[in-house]
This record gives C-alpha cells, sequence and structure tokens, in this order.
C-alpha cells in the first residue's frame, strides 16, 4: 500500500481507539450506540487522510462484562466497518482502553494459549493463540450491527468479489491478525489483506508461520522501534525492553523483574511475530517529556506506542483527532 494508504489505516485505527472517549477525553462507560456513532463520523470528516470514508457497518460494541473488575459497561471491543469512494472495504477494530480492566487482563495478557483452529479451520493443529485474542475475536465476530453479523454483512457485500483491508493498532493489531485469517475463510470471493500498528503477538510459532504462509504478499506489520508493546510476548525481543530507553531512562525495577521471572513461561510459549510485510520504524526517544520522575518510563512508553507513529509516519497535529493532552 502507499504511504496515503498508510495514514488512512492509522487514522481509522486511532479514531476507533478513541471512539468511546468524549471530546474532553474522558472513557465513556455504558455508551449508547448512537454517541459512539456520532463520534466516528465527526472525526472521520474532520480528519486529513480518511473524510471521504463512510461508515457503512457498525459500531459494534462489546463492553467489559465486569468479570476481571469495577470496570463494567467500559468498552472492551469496537469494531466498524468502513466504504472509500472506489467500494473497498477496511474493517477495523480498536486497541486496549485502559479504562476496562477486562481488556487489560482478559484480552491484553491471558497469553494462555489455545488451538486457533477452533476458530480459523484451516490452521495447523499445533497452531495456538492466546486466551487473550481468542475471546476478543469471538466477541467481535458474535457482535451485531443493525441485525447483521460482521460477516453475514461482509459476505453480502463481497459475493462477487471485492477488497476487505483489516486494520488495528495495538490491541487491535493483534485481533487483526487473527480476524484476517478467519475473514479470508468466510469470504471467498473477497480478496483480503491485513495492515496492523503496533501489535503485540497473538500467536505461536506456528501461528505466525501460518500467518505468514496464507497472508503472503497481503500483510503490512508497522512497528516503532521504541515501543515496547510489539516486543511482547516473543522471549528475545521482550529482553529489548530491559534497556529500551537507556541511558536516557532506566526501566523500572518492577518491570525487568516481571520480565526476567517469567522466562521460562514465555520460552515455553514461543510467541512469535509474523514476518510477513513487517516494516520496523526506527524510532528514538523523545527527550523533552523527561522530567527526571518515577513516570518517565510509562509516560515515554505510552508516547512511543501512539504519538510516535504519527511523526515516524509524517502525519501532523490535527490530522486525526486523539484526546486532549495525549
Amino acid at each position: 500500500m502507499s504511504s496515503n494508504d498508510t495514514n488512512i489505516n492509522l487514522t481509522l485505527a486511532f479514531v476507533l481507539n478513541n471512539a468511546a472517549v468524549d471530546d474532553q477525553g474522558h472513557a465513556l462507560q455504558n455508551p449508547s450506540v448512537s454517541v459512539v456513532q456520532a463520534n466516528i463520523v465527526n472525526r472521520i470528516k474532520q480528519s486529513t487522510y480518511a473524510k471521504d470514508f463512510a461508515l457503512v457497518w457498525g459500531p459494534s460494541i462489546y463492553l467489559d462484562p465486569g468479570t476481571k473488575g469495577d470496570t463494567a459497561g467500559y468498552t472492551a471491543n469496537v469494531t466498524a466497518v468502513f466504504k472509500d469512494p472506489s467500494g473497498d472495504l477496511r474493517v477495523v477494530t480498536s486497541g486496549t482502553n485502559g479504562s476496562s480492566d477486562y481488556d487489560v487482563d482478559e484480552e491484553d495478557n491471558d497469553i494462555a494459549q489455545t488451538g486457533a483452529s477452533a476458530l480459523i479451520s484451516g490452521a495447523p493443529s499445533d497452531a495456538s493463540i492466546s486466551k487473550g485474542a481468542m475471546a476478543g475475536a469471538q466477541a467481535i465476530i458474535q457482535s451485531t450491527s443493525s441485525g447483521a453479523s460482521l460477516v453475514s454483512y461482509l459476505q453480502g457485500q463481497t459475493s462477487s468479489g471485492g477488497k476487505v483491508v483489516m486494520v488495528g493498532h495495538s490491541l487491535g493489531g493483534a485481533l487483526a491478525s487473527v480476524l484476517a485469517l478467519y475473514l479470508k475463510e468466510q469470504l471467498p470471493s473477497a480478496t483480503l489483506s491485513c495492515f496492523t500498528f503496533a501489535g503485540p503477538t497473538a500467536g505461536n510459532q506456528q501461528f505466525a508461520d501460518y500467518f505468514d504462509q496464507t497472508m503472503a504478499g497481503a500483510s503490512t506489520r508497522i512497528v516503532n522501534s521504541k515501543d515496547t508493546v510489539p516486543q511482547a510476548w516473543n522471549p528475545t525481543s521482550i529482553q529489548t525492553i530491559l534497556t529500551i530507553y537507556e541511558p536516557d531512562i532506566a526501566t523500572p525495577d518492577k518491570i525487568k523483574n516481571g520480565i526476567n521471572n517469567n522466562m521460562l513461561v514465555l520460552d515455553f510459549l514461543n510467541y512469535q511475530q509474523p514476518t510477513a510485510g513487517a516494516q520496523t520504524l526506527t524510532g528514538a526517544v523523545n527527550t523533552s517529556i523527561i522530567e527526571n520522575k518515577d513516570t518517565d518510563f510509562d509516560k515515554q512508553a505510552a508516547y512511543q506506542h501512539v504519538n510516535a507513529y504519527l511523526s515516524l509516519l509524517g502525519l501532523k497535529d490535527g490530522d486525526v483527532w486523539l484526546p486532549p493532552n495525549s
């Protein structure tokens, strides 16, 4: 895809990430579909790169069920389909909502594995994905908009062919990798591709190999070298977090200990990133936000996971809506 397509996809991903956030930057609890839909439509229209895209399905909203804490009602997943002026479709699903304990504890951090073939029939028997990715993908597949599931809508739109791009940032990137393989089986007449930013690993080596084989020539995976999220949960890459911002910022002992104490588990699970279409952007520590405080590492990590992608890809302030002070 062109750089313009890259910026379109990043815009759509960031709009979905913040679809359940009000204009003041507050996460919405139990938001109505109409409010989330209005946020999406208005912010797409105001964007530089995606203003000609139409929202044609969704948003479907999966709310935190309250099983992992006291954050019931915050959005765990928001998914929507957009159509560009040529008629191509882009399916976009949101990244992590930090206000949802379910999103963080279940979909992000439940890295115990389950067989991918329970969802993707063609996957090898030894291909596994995280239970969190499975839970997120199933929630999206089972959700509806105006009575139509995502799959039934897309099948109706692509019965005679057409292009479908699966897009996501962060957790949305991991889920997009799973959903792309699922949708490829469900949409035999469509030309399907996958475009992700900042995605953590979704599955083991066998899953990554199957993704590379199935999505060869139809995948783009963009990561910032200073972003900690894509380094998880591979046992080799996660160790880069130990020194990722040094000498400017030391990695906190809590994070170092968490990594070192779990290496045996990570070695056993053998999470791997697919390599098809992988692109690494060379990031740099943003020294302007260092305050010599205990919060410097977390603040830098947040910047590298979101704002850095805008600057590395040439987007300017105002090209896509982000919450104030983000």
